[in-house]
């Protein structure tokens, strides 16, 4: 086999498949103890493997000048951030419901993966219903890719999609719960605990965990309103963590765009971008790769997305 196609199949295994866990560990959990706010109050804790390597460690969004001038934006990781906003949305049925949007960055995915690039991250979505019990937890990439979406005992399982396994999914080879079976009576201390596969970021674990448990250990993540990626300080002004596409500025993703640009019909498949009415960002987040699908896909308007995807809340 001509070495090059050896190699393209090796990144696609690596980017995509589940690697059994050997001697990675869990050593950082990041946590914010806050509880001022609904945001503050069900923001997930969130435990990456080998957080000695620092691009799997949660940082800030920052601007610089490189050595020739040039504006360059990375990610800090001395200092995590929940990038925030909430959203209301009516759902199909007519109910009413909110998200709680939390969205984090890491320095880089590493080569020779295939989402491997720099500035890339996560959304972590907790949808609410009026009694403010979680419903739905959701995670996805900031590219829009790898979505999964884990329902609580709280979210009637006529809503749920049509042969839905109640123990376990599988989401690119990652296996994930098929429901979490939050307590009876909903204690506000519970909050959504998401385990992260070393280098790829990938979602490899979804539960939950009562703060007290991490309260005095781990890192305190900072959270910061959405609109603050729009503000990068940078010398005396500011600058966005967007370009005027809609994309992270820097997150260029050479393996994705080579492997699956000519199929999916997208010259930009991969890089992470903004989550927000397309009519002003000029993006769509679509969570399927399917051409067609794009505009029914598209998380920010979240009855559809859940509409396409299944769901009947």
């Amino acid at each position: 086999m001509p070495r090059c196609i050896t190699l393209l199949l090796l990144l696609m295994l690596t980017g995509c498949a589940s690697v059994p866990m050997t001697s990675a560990t869990v050593d950082h959990i990041y946590r914010h103890t806050g509880s001022d706010s609904l945001l503050a109050r069900y923001a997930p804790i969130i435990a990456p493997q080998q957080t000695a390597l620092e691009y799997n460690r949660i940082g800030r969004a920052a601007a610089r000048f490189d050595d020739g001038g040039r504006q360059e934006i990375y990610i800090n990781s001395d200092q995590p951030v929940f990038y925030t906003q909430e959203q209301r949305f009516t759902a199909v049925s007519g109910q009413r419901y909110l998200n709680l949007i939390y969205r984090f960055h890491f320095t880089e995915v590493p080569q020779p993966h295939l989402t491997a690039g720099k500035n890339g991250g996560l959304f972590v979505i907790v949808t609410l219903n009026e009694q403010e019990q979680p419903l739905l937890i959701t995670t996805v990439h900031s590219c829009g890719c790898y979505l999964a979406m884990v329902p609580t005992r709280y979210l009637d399982r006529a809503a749920y999609p049509e042969g839905w396994d109640l123990d376990q999914q599988s989401v690119y080879g990652e296996t994930l719960p098929g429901r979490l079976d939050y307590p009876a009576l909903f204690d506000t201390e519970l909050r959504p605990l998401i385990t992260l596969r070393s280098a790829t970021h990938r979602v490899m674990g979804v539960g939950f965990a009562t703060l007290d448990s991490y309260r005095d250990e781990g890192v305190e993540l900072l959270l910061q309103p959405m609109a603050a990626l729009d503000q990068l300080p940078l010398a005396d002004g500011h600058t966005s963590f967007f370009n005027q596409s809609g994309y992270v500025k820097g997150a260029f993703k050479p393996w994705e765009l080579l492997l699956m640009s000519w199929w999916s019909l997208d010259l930009n498949v991969g890089r992470d971008k903004r989550l927000a009415d397309p009519a002003e960002s000029g993006v769509v987040f679509y969570t399927s790769l399917k051409p067609w699908a794009r505009n029914a896909s598209n998380m920010w308007f979240f009855a559809d997305f859940l509409d396409y995807w299944g769901w009947r809340l």
